[in-house]
């Protein structure tokens, strides 16, 4: 093909996309903009983020039960998560020794290593102080060694040990070990607690009050205001430009000062 035959057939290519380009803005002007809460506003932002498993299925959650576990000579480890409603401690992960049979298993504050620990800020070790779950996990609890998981200076649960290998208690170095484990393990309920209120949030929902200490309120307010900015530059280029004007007008500006 020469070169003239060839300019005419990419002409006429140009020519055709031209035409579809406008039948489509013309389809776009003529359909309606999204309704208010409808789809969600942040499924890019989802799928980057991966948002992370439940606790129950969390595998890093169990690597670092697992590794407390061993390095306390442990023969089984949990964690539990304070829920307010019921103001009991609720296990949410285990492994070892009666793992299968507590999750979800609820135990009460008062009366139990748990709740002097999650009550305390301490690590508690003893012979255990509340038996009941022993007919619930099929097993018997020697030793328990239970450390609080905190977050930013509040309790979220507890993260435990129980029978020492050997028929022996847990140690001072145990505790040491434990109290370091249960730092790591705050770091992760607390980063899975910002993704499942990320989730709700994405989904219209409000945060769940076992989430509170995951996002400041300023943060949630900040989400909104951002979901209620999406929607509305997603109904057409001119709602995003004007929404990028707004936005950087306001930053452009100092802060007012706060009124006496």
């Amino acid at each position: 093909m020469d070169l003239r035959s060839r300019l005419e057939t990419l002409s006429g290519q140009v020519g055709r996309l031209a035409q579809e380009l406008e039948s489509l803005r013309a389809e776009l002007a003529d359909a309606p903009p999204p309704p208010p809460g409808g789809d969600s506003q942040f499924p890019a932002v989802a799928a980057f983020l991966a948002l992370g498993p439940s606790l129950q299925e969390d595998a890093l959650l169990h690597t670092i039960l697992q590794c407390a576990m061993h390095a306390t000579g442990a023969r089984g480890a949990g964690l539990t998560l304070f829920d307010p409603d019921k103001q009991r401690l609720v296990f949410k992960a285990a492994i070892g020794d009666g793992a299968d049979g507590i999750l979800g298993y609820e135990i009460p504050l008062e009366g139990s290593q748990h709740g002097l620990a999650f009550a305390t800020g301490e690590i508690q070790a003893s012979a255990p102080l509340h038996k009941d779950i022993e007919s619930r996990a099929g097993t018997a609890f020697r030793s328990v060694l239970v450390a609080p998981l905190m977050a930013d200076g509040e309790p979220l649960g507890t993260i435990s040990a129980v029978n020492k290998q050997g028929d022996r208690q847990f140690t001072v170095q145990d505790m040491q070990a434990y109290r370091e484990f249960s730092q790591l393990a705050a770091l992760v309920v607390r980063q899975r607690t910002r993704e499942n209120v990320l989730k709700q949030m994405i989904a219209g929902g409000p945060p769940a009050e076992l989430a509170r200490w995951a996002l400041s309120e300023q943060d949630q307010r900040l989400m909104r205001v951002f979901d209620q900015l999406s929607g509305w530059a997603r109904q057409s280029a001119d709602s995003l430009a004007l929404v990028e004007r707004v936005i950087g007008s306001i930053c452009a500006e100092p802060a007012a000062a706060p009124r006496p």
